[in-house]
């Protein structure tokens, strides 16, 4: 068994990427690796995690008590589990997530308290994970502002190590907080965010989480038809993936958007199936909710009985649930059930009740204003109202006119940079006619002085420099659209580069403008992080052109190459020791003496090892070998795993280029570094290339040519 349990690990990593995309054939693959174990092994990593991937994937599926039982059995073996330090509070945080699943709120929070207090201080994801099951809590008890809060401190967690699938997850968390709380502008971009990392994951569960609140944004903008089409698309995910209670809300969601578009027959098929769904996962808040669509679609089919019953069913669970949330929602319901009845003194006595409970967004507002108008109208206090109306209208502006600046903004950008770039394409032309008529004119001149000589010698000279001439201007024609097409890429480069930390940095300067930010020293933390960023990569690009400029010149001198690397290491020794890594150093046994400038030498080095600490994985290794020879030297930097593609070798050097895959993450570099290395070595009349390692890493490698050192000199 232990001999084979390093060769499952690719297992393990292939399990947690199933687990996301399809946690029914993840418990399929948990079952056939579990008969490796005859019985359970608390102390082996594998068989924990086994079990913890399979009580995940139970959840995610919505097998509640299932995941329990395997939880419990984890939860007895943790007196012999001590070497699982994450052991305790993952175990107490997937107990909680499956209170939240089946509406126990306040059990959720006891659970999710005591996860907070036994999770060791290193573990900042886990953390993380427990904060955003809190914001979660908090948000079904409609504590809005508290979940904000919550939520951004598990972003501020996960964002220094740059945990792209929990930042999805956190950034559509919090688009939902403000949907609730009416920021239509701050929610949509929130959640498109989070749909963007989690294309990029390939994650189907966050891509459907995403979708789905999208369109509640297009819902509650009465944008039916995209609201419908998003749906329709976070269904089809959710039915692939199979959670009951993510099916049952696609179901609801299509429900609620077909009766607002009349099709009450379409409406009453979806509602009836999140009903039976939400009915088998025993969520007394799902159910609720679902229960007060099936109230209103009644309502339109003139039941009112019915509908009446049926939304006190929907209330009362939801009070027993003790979600805030999906009672004012079902209240809503009993409200507008009362105005078709025509019992508008009742219902405008649930309306001011309604207004009176904690985080009511503007979206409902809208809604409790425009109903009060109606029944103030039918009781004939007109004056009141047309007061009702006018807050109404007050409130429906302001719940469009962020989003409405963002949007015009957003056109008037485009716009802008469309006129740009057709001014730089009618400069391009003029420059080209410029030059053509130039080359005409040179042209005239040579045929003018070859008619002087003789007939023949035109006619030849004609037919030769005719092609000539045309050969010219191809050449040309090339050279010159291969060098404007490179000036783009490198401008669509830049600019890319520029803008990542420009967003960054407006995003973080309008939540502190916006009182939204909870630590405005966190705050300006970020922005200093950010300038010193743009700082860095700026000096980078004026580098790397100066060097294209050939501005720069080297300062060529005798170097101790080997004391000049072995100082080197030693700088960057602590650096590696916080991954465990370790860096090597094979000293030239040689003559070391090498004619070179040492501060650029010191330069590619240190951009080499910076490279190789960022990229390798934890406990990696990385090696430098240095050898010297009659008139030239040669210095290898290679590392451990990942490495790259075959056909990235060659572009890496490339500026601004950017591999695939394991060893593409942005550390807060510029992604000049090896250009500039290349240039430096290219300057010296050396040469620099990239091949695999037999470490399973890269292989940096630098030939040198120098005019030869004797030890006298």
């Amino acid at each position: 068994m232990h001999s084979d349990e390093g060769s499952l690990n690719k297992s393990l990593s292939d399990l947690y990427v199933l687990l996301d995309q399809d946690p029914k054939q993840a418990i399929v693959k948990v079952s056939e690796l579990n008969q490796l174990f005859l019985h359970p092994q608390p102390s082996s990593r594998l068989w924990y995690e086994l079990k913890i991937i399979e009580a995940r994937a139970e959840i995610k599926i919505g097998l509640y008590q299932e995941a329990k039982q395997h939880l419990y059995q984890l939860e007895s073996y943790l007196p012999v589990m001590a070497q699982f330090s994450e052991a305790p509070a993952l175990i107490k945080l997937l107990l909680a997530q499956i209170e939240q699943n089946q509406s126990n709120i306040e059990s959720s929070f006891t659970l999710l308290e005591q996860a907070l207090s036994l999770v060791p201080k290193g573990l900042v994801a886990l953390r993380s994970d427990i904060l955003h099951a809190q914001a979660r809590g908090l948000r079904y008890k409609a504590r809005y502002r508290e979940a904000e809060g919550v939520v951004k401190d598990a972003i501020s967690l996960v964002e220094p190590i740059n945990d792209q699938a929990r930042l999805g997850t956190y950034y559509n968390q919090l688009g939902v907080i403000y949907d609730y709380m009416g920021s239509l502008q701050l929610a949509l971009r929130f959640h498109e965010k989070s749909l963007k990392i989690q294309r990029g994951l390939q994650n189907q569960q966050g891509i459907s989480n995403s979708l789905y609140n999208i369109g509640e944004i297009y819902r509650d903008m009465e944008k039916l038809s995209k609201a419908l089409l998003h749906f329709k698309q976070a269904l089809e995910v959710d039915k692939s993936l199979g959670d009951p209670i993510h099916i049952a809300n696609s179901h609801g969601k299509m429900s609620q958007v077909h009766l607002q578009l009349g099709e009450v027959e379409q409406a009453l098929t979806h509602s009836q199936i999140g009903i039976e769904l939400a009915r088998s996962s025993r969520s007394n808040s799902d159910l609720a909710w679902q229960l007060s669509i099936l109230a209103k679609i009644y309502v339109a089919q003139d039941a009112l009985t019915q509908a009446l019953s049926v939304a006190q069913e929907a209330l009362s669970l939801a009070i027993t649930a003790k979600a805030n949330r999906t009672e004012r929602t079902v209240r809503l319901v009993i409200i507008e059930i009362e105005l078709v009845q025509g019992q508008y003194a009742q219902a405008l006595a649930e309306i001011d009740q309604v207004l009176t409970l904690p985080g009511v967004g503007n979206s409902y507002l809208a809604k409790l204003y425009q109903y009060r108008a109606q029944a103030l109208e039918k009781l004939g206090e007109f004056e009141s109202a047309l007061h009702s109306l006018h807050q109404y209208i007050e409130v429906k502006a302001a719940l469009y006119q962020d989003l409405d600046k963002q949007q015009a903004l957003t056109m008037r950008q485009n716009v802008e940079f469309i006129r740009q770039e057709q001014a730089l394409k009618l400069i391009q032309n003029e420059q080209a006619l410029q030059q053509a008529s130039l080359e005409n004119l040179k042209l005239q001149r040579g045929m003018g002085v070859s008619l002087l000589l003789c007939f023949m010698a035109i006619a030849i000279y004609i037919y030769k420099r005719q092609q000539q001439k045309q050969k010219y201007v191809e050449l040309e024609a090339d050279m010159m659209a291969e060098s404007l097409s490179q000036k783009n890429r490198l401008l669509a480069d830049v600019s890319h580069e520029l803008r990542t930390p420009l967003a960054a940095l407006k995003l973080t300067v309008e939540a502190m403008q916006h009182n939204i930010e909870p630590d405005p020293v966190k705050g300006f933390e970020k922005i200093q992080k950010k300038i010193s960023h743009l700082d860095n990569l700026i000096k980078d690009i004026y580098q790397s052109a100066q060097f294209d400029n050939d501005v720069l010149t080297l300062d060529k001198q005798p170097v101790d190459v080997n004391l000049l690397i072995t100082e080197i290491v030693e700088e960057f020794q602590p650096m590696y020791a916080t991954k465990l890594q370790s860096l090597r150093f094979s000293a030239c046994a040689n003559n070391s003496l090498c004619f070179v400038d040492p501060a650029r030498i010191r330069q590619v080095l240190f951009n080499l090892l910076r490279n190789s600490h960022f990229y390798t994985s934890s406990e990696g290794e990385t090696q430098i070998h240095f050898e010297s020879h009659e008139g030239h030297m040669e210095l290898i930097v290679e590392d451990s795993f990942p490495g790259v593609a075959e056909q990235e070798l060659e572009k890496i050097f490339e500026r601004l280029y950017r591999c695939e895959g394991s060893r593409s993450r942005d550390h807060g570099g510029s992604g000049l570094g090896l250009a500039i290395c290349q240039q430096i070595i290219r300057a010296h009349g050396g040469n620099v290339s990239a091949s695999h390692s037999e470490m399973g890493g890269v292989a940096i490698s630098l030939y040198i040519p120098f005019e030869e050192v004797r030890s006298d000199s």
